[in-house]
């Protein structure tokens, strides 16, 4: 159980990141738009990522592949959900 909680916690802290650099690097009179459609697509690369880092691991049976399916939900749900309360603010 606790490998499950530091392989969601360290994809969690990674989409932290880039968030926060998304958000300041963002400038100019179109920065909402900018900022919603860049942390979308990082955030879609992302759970790609995990996804397909899952299956792998399923196909391996690799009993890490339900952390990095769970991560992919995680980082899906609470990512798009930062990126439109970005733009709100």
């Amino acid at each position: 159980m606790s490998n499950i909680k530091k392989i969601v916690g360290i994809n969690l802290c990674i989409m932290l990141a880039y968030m926060v650099l998304i958000n300041i690097t963002s400038v100019g009179q179109e920065r909402q738009l900018a900022v919603l459609v860049f942390s979308a697509f990082a955030v879609g690369v992302h759970v790609a990522i995990s996804v397909l880092v899952a299956i792998i691991f399923f196909i391996q049976k690799n009993p890490q592949a339900q952390a990095f399916l769970l991560s992919a939900g995680l980082v899906l749900l609470i990512g798009f959900s930062a990126c439109l309360g970005s733009t709100a603010l």
